[in-house]
């Protein structure tokens, strides 16, 4: 049974930090990546270090609530929620839901039921038309599950800049992007911050390192002299 839940993602978000290690536990024994936050800012960390698939969410956090911050979040990242929450009424339940929850449990719940529904929201990912597809490299950008995958179908995890970055190269396969335009581009998934210039020349680094790590063969990223970079094969 590992076998069908080994592929998802999951991060827990319970300020309650004794159910929240237990819960995560539970979905790593299941055979789950799982990581903790306790918080939405927490939370946002998470996800700007790696993607997930699904983000368990408790509804009553200090600072911000579950509820609050869902339209936010399914704008930044295509996982699906589960809203966890002791509300039982209609009323509240109805409202995660026209918030954007994809599934709503009232505690106290069985932890059989969450590992299925955590499966069958994971199911439905696989239905989501990939984002872009790089002919000339034959790497694909998997956007609904923030990966990258290679040609002979390894996944390269993304963070939240990453994806942003290789968004906006495979956007034009095979064309110069400056880094003006890339700098801009992150600049967006920072609300506006200045982007520095390092932190875009650091990322790419980063991300040819981790592929070439997980792949075993050179990532086609190239640096084009005096304008910015392009992925493909022939850039210089």
């Amino acid at each position: 049974m590992e076998g069908a839940y080994a592929a998802i993602r999951v991060i827990v978000v319970e300020d309650d930090i004794d159910f929240c290690e237990s819960l995560a536990e539970y979905l790593r024994i299941a055979g789950m990546t799982v990581r903790a936050a306790h918080t939405i800012a927490g939370l946002e960390r998470t996800l700007a270090e790696e993607a997930a698939d699904i983000i368990v969410l408790d509804v009553n956090l200090p600072g911000e609530t579950g509820f609050s911050a869902i339209n936010r979040l399914k704008l930044a990242s295509r996982a699906r929620v589960v809203m966890l929450t002791g509300r039982s009424a209609l009323h509240d339940r109805l409202h995660g839901l026209s918030l954007g929850a994809d599934h709503y449990l009232v505690k106290p719940f069985d932890m059989t039921e969450l590992k299925l529904v955590i499966r069958n929201l994971h199911a439905r990912l696989g239905t989501v038309e990939l984002g872009q597809r790089d002919a000339s490299t034959g790497w694909t950008l998997d956007t609904a599950r923030w990966v990258l995958r290679s040609p002979n179908g390894d996944e390269v995890s993304l963070s939240k800049h990453e994806r942003c970055l290789m968004a906006r190269l495979m956007d034009e396969p095979g064309c110069p992007v400056s880094r003006e335009d890339l700098n801009a581009a992150l600049k967006k998934t920072d609300c506006g911050q200045t982007t520095r210039a390092a932190h875009l020349e650091v990322l790419i680094f980063r991300l040819r390192r981790k592929a070439v790590k997980i792949c075993g063969h050179e990532f086609p990223i190239r640096s084009v002299r005096g304008f910015g970079y392009a992925f493909n094969s022939e850039a210089q």
